[in-house]
């Protein structure tokens, strides 16, 4: 089985974050989206191809088997069926395929999501319900015996049904970024690419069931999300870009009397250091590791973390790690960024 992981897209859901960075490096859970999603993989013996674009290729030079797909905007870039459909052909794949959209996390492992897998079309499946920050009727929902349960009755089950964004959904249930494509399917990738349909893997599914093409669910009992849906990120959907270099990326959003603002701080970096001689702030760690230094005195930060810094207190942090260091702070009004 040949592993694919679709990194190449333009979003936008997260302002102006993904202006300057993939969403498939955004940190999560100690790690970056993208190398949760190979780690996984790597456990059941599946060495992933990585499809990202041209604008963002220096993200993913550590990383072997890349196609980099020659487009800088969402306007030039093909759709993910489009994609897929692509490099079977170009590469001559000749054995079944799964695919992982780049910006999903699961806590699960694919073994059993493998050990399921009959041969027929799988998408793996969530549950929503539990979630009140994602609304079923904002998102494509599946219908399937037993879709009013849960857990559902069993781990695996024929998916009947797929319906998008509507007032009625059909379920709490929804498709997750993970599919696997059987090669008795590849020319049905060409017909539906050929016949303009809605270019998204839901698209394609949704013809596999028009065309009578059994398509089966597997239920992730674990932790699922889409790394956009994570509430401090959202926070600053309508912020502004502060600074974007070697160092890190800052973002802020006034909100009221205050300003919110997150520091996406690279490995091995740190910042120049300020104080607010009026104000003081707090520092919520979100993700990664490093250090915090408080008028000359440094001790160790870590996700969770939350530190007060009074007025006038001046303070730097430094990421000692390998992976991007995430920060975030509110504070009353702007001060001099180092």
């Amino acid at each position: 089985m040949k592993g694919l992981i679709l990194a190449a897209g333009f979003e936008t859901h997260l302002g102006p974050i993904e202006q300057e960075m993939p969403r498939s490096m955004i940190m999560i859970n100690g790690d970056t989206a993208l190398n949760h999603l190979v780690k996984r993989l790597d456990n059941v013996d599946i060495e992933p191809l990585i499809v990202a674009n041209e604008k963002f290729k220096e993200f993913f030079k550590s990383y072997d088997n890349v196609i980099i797909e020659e487009t800088r905007t969402n306007e030039e870039k093909l759709g993910p069926v489009s994609t897929i459909y692509q490099i079977v052909e170009n590469r001559a794949i000749d054995e079944d395929i799964f695919v992982l959209a780049s910006d999903n996390y699961f806590s699960q492992g694919f073994g059993d999501f493998l050990n399921y897998y009959s041969g027929k079309p799988t998408i793996g499946v969530t549950y929503i319900g539990s979630k009140p920050e994602l609304k079923p009727n904002e998102m494509g929902t599946l219908g399937f015996n037993g879709c009013d349960q849960y857990p559902p009755p069993s781990g695996d089950f024929e998916i009947t049904e797929l319906r998008g964004k509507s007032r009625e959904p059909i379920s709490n249930y929804i498709a997750t970024g993970a599919y696997l494509l059987p090669k008795s399917v590849f020319p049905y990738l060409k017909e539906f690419c050929e016949g303009k349909k809605e270019d998204s893997l839901g698209g394609l599914i949704d013809y596999f069931l028009n065309e009578d093409i059994e398509v089966r669910g597997y239920y992730f009992s674990g932790e699922w999300c889409d790394v956009s849906d994570r509430s401090y990120l959202q926070a600053l959907v309508e912020g502004n870009l502060v600074k974007s270099d070697d160092r890190y990326i800052v973002v802020d959003r006034k909100i009221g009397g205050l300003v919110f603002s997150i520091t996406i701080l690279h490995p091995g970096k740190a910042t120049g250091g300020h104080s607010h001689e009026k104000a003081g702030e707090v520092y919520f760690f979100a993700e990664g590791e490093g250090v915090l230094e408080l008028d000359g005195e440094k001790r160790s930060v870590k996700s969770g973390d939350a530190i007060p810094i009074i007025p006038g207190q001046f303070h730097r942090v430094y990421n000692t790690s390998d992976t991007d260091l995430v920060f975030l702070c509110a504070f009353e009004k702007y001060g001099e960024r180092g």
